[in-house]
């Protein structure tokens, strides 16, 4: 059974009971004051048809007609019949609510067919007057006031009202819980598609319940939904790096064996081991790539030994000079004391290589990239400047978040993920980086990473 058929069966059946109950225990207190209340009207009207016939009897004044004519307004329910007899035994009068109209609301047919059916008793009630007998009075009702005329006329429409209002209220009730279980059942559709929709991977904008729980559920495939995009986006980010990172030494790679073939590059021994830096580096990527594997794996293997600073930019140089050469560009190296510091060689040579490629790619043929490097006090700096488009105020807040590409490269090959890559290589070593350009005379970028001199 739905939840829509489910939601309607307890409320109508909820609704029924509570009219029905509501409907018992009103009709039983009603009534109960109904019936105290024909008792003490009809108290009140034999004792006033007693003190009427005391003194019509003291008077004997009165004739039958206007005698009857009296007693009359007494046929009140539950008394049905009234005589009036002196002492001798003759009858004075004698009167019938068969003899009467009932008030306009019922004929003496429909009169007589419940008196037939109603059982009665006859009170006879003794005429005195200062202690003497002067007559007798007949009072004929029903034998209990629950069983008059008007008692049972009353619980009829009590009865037929209770009816009449759980229809209503029935009818109100369905056409409510029609339109509640209704709405309730398409935001539970509503809900169940957007679970289908972030199992799919699909984006779903499921408007939001009024329905406290089913809010509570949307709310919780929302925050389940952004927790898988934000997984889904961290892995698609490492992966980039990762790919972006393999570029670097394939490319060096390349451009050496396209001087060899050329005839401009010889295979010296330097040659050689640039070329096995290129081979390690890809090495440590592809080790890397088997870590995405373990889906809550995060890659961050930081390897701390002593290096040489001056021996590693000399190396990435050499690696990028034949590339930097077939565009027309000076790299230059201005520093060349050396210093040795405590760091991982692979993340910061990662970063170096990351702003040389950079710098290569927004410098114009006939332009200069030079590279520096000193320790400042507990700091080792190194500088990348180069003479290249530089970037533009407003872009340089966020150069350095992922897939960020400024105006300055939108006529550029990449997909802005490099000095992404270099500030976080840079905060696994406890390093940062700062950045000053303008826009059409070059950029600055300055590394310092923590390491003492020895």
């Amino acid at each position: 059974m739905t939840i829509k058929r489910q939601w309607m069966l307890v409320l109508v059946i909820s609704v029924a009971l509570s009219v029905i109950v509501n409907s018992l225990v009103l009709s039983v207190r009603i009534n109960r004051y109904f019936i105290d209340y024909s008792t003490e009207n009809y108290e009140a009207h034999v004792t006033q048809v007693v003190e009427f016939s005391t003194e019509a009897l003291s008077a004997n004044e009165y004739t039958s007609q206007q005698l009857e004519m009296q007693l009359t307004s007494h046929l009140s329910d539950p008394i049905t019949r009234i005589r009036l007899y002196r002492t001798d035994g003759v009858l004075l009068a004698d009167i019938s609510a068969v003899d009467r109209p009932m008030m306009g609301m019922m004929r003496n047919e429909m009169a007589e067919r419940m008196l037939s059916t109603t059982a009665e008793e006859v009170d006879s009630i003794d005429i005195q007057k200062d202690g003497n007998l002067i007559g007798k009075l007949m009072i004929t009702r029903y034998s209990s006031i629950g069983n008059s005329i008007g008692t049972q006329r009353f619980s009829l429409s009590l009865i037929t009202n209770s009816l009449l209002s759980f229809g209503i209220v029935f009818a109100l009730t369905f056409v409510l819980g029609y339109f509640i279980s209704k709405r309730m059942s398409k935001d539970l559709m509503l809900t169940a598609q957007q679970a289908v929709d972030i199992d799919l991977g699909r984006e779903s904008r499921t408007p939001q319940s009024n329905v406290l729980e089913i809010k509570t559920i949307q709310q919780s495939l929302v925050a389940l939904q952004s927790r898988l995009m934000l997984k889904q986006t961290s892995r698609k980010k490492l992966i980039d790096e990762l790919v972006h990172q393999t570029r670097t030494p394939l490319t060096i790679l390349r451009t050496h064996l396209e001087g060899f073939q050329d005839g401009v590059i010889q295979f010296t021994p330097d040659e050689v081991k640039t070329c096995e830096a290129q081979i390690e580096n890809l090495s440590s990527i592809i080790t890397n790539m088997s870590g995405l594997i373990d889906a809550e794996k995060e890659i961050d293997h930081t390897h701390i030994i002593a290096v040489d600073i001056s021996g590693l930019i000399r190396q990435i140089v050499a690696g990028l000079k034949a590339q930097f050469d077939k565009k027309s560009l000076a790299l230059h190296v201005q520093s060349h004391q050396k210093i040795m510091v405590q760091t991982d060689p692979y993340q910061l040579s990662q970063a170096i290589y990351n702003l040389l490629t950079n710098a290569y790619k927004f410098t114009e043929s006939g332009g200069t990239v030079t590279v520096s490097y000193q320790m400042a006090g507990a700091e080792l700096m190194i500088t990348v400047q180069d003479t290249g488009v530089g970037i533009a105020l407003e872009d340089q807040p966020r150069v350095f978040d992922a897939y960020y590409r400024g105006s300055n490269s939108l006529n550029i090959v990449g997909d802005g993920i490099g000095l992404y890559i270099v500030k976080e290589n840079l905060l696994k070593i406890g390093g940062s980086i700062e950045l000053e350009s303008t826009q059409g005379t070059g950029s600055i970028f300055t590394i310092k990473i923590p390491g003492s001199q020895y």
